[in-house]
């Protein structure tokens, strides 16, 4: 005996109706997160935060200390999460928070700088201008971040080989994910250039 199909069940009539509502539906989503975007900015996030007012004024340097992101780096689906790590990890240094700069980097970089090591590092440092060019895979559902930023420093501070008051970085910072979410990992050689301002 040959089944029949049962009426309202084939189908055919579902995609009828069916595929214009849901592009409707998924239209409006789109139309609507981008109405929000615009209107909210990007939506908050726990430990998100904002940037450190610069004080030195416009055209000083070393600039915002906003973390701006290239066209590119925003196509990565972490992008928001990086943003914020990066955004944390440097208003941390600019504002002397050893506490806070602890939360962007893995156990093993924390022991390697003891809080007495990091704050003689960086107690004239302040960071600005501060662009991610773009966010890479990397081994093992880790991420390699490449930046650039501008640091200010007394110039015994800076690195014996330059030893001046500012400095524009060029960096790929190794991005590990733990049950904390987004770290900064231990440092990858050869990994950062920087020349005077």
């Amino acid at each position: 005996m040959r089944a029949t199909a049962r009426p309202g069940r084939s189908g055919i009539p579902w995609l009828k109706w069916g595929v214009p509502v849901a592009a409707v539906v998924l239209v409006a989503a789109v139309a609507a997160g981008a109405a929000a975007r615009v209107l909210y900015g990007a939506p908050p996030s726990e430990g998100s935060v904002s940037p450190v007012p610069n004080t030195a004024g416009p055209g000083k340097e070393p600039g915002s200390s906003r973390v701006e992101l290239s066209p590119s780096a925003t196509e990565h689906p972490d992008h928001v999460a990086v943003r914020i790590l990066l955004q944390t990890h440097f208003n941390s240094i600019n504002l002397k928070r050893y506490d806070r700069w602890k939360t962007t980097v893995v156990e093993e970089k924390q022991r390697r700088q003891p809080e007495s090591a990091w704050r003689e590092e960086y107690r004239t440092t302040r960071d600005g201008s501060i662009r991610v060019l773009r966010i890479m895979p990397g081994p093992q559902d880790s991420l390699r971040v490449m930046l650039t930023f501008t640091s200010t420093q007394d110039p015994s501070d800076a690195p014996p080989s330059m030893q001046v008051g500012c400095l524009r970085w060029r960096v790929v910072y190794p991005v590990v994910r733990d049950s904390g979410g987004l770290r900064f990992g231990v440092g990858l050689p050869e990994s950062s250039l920087a020349r005077p301002c």
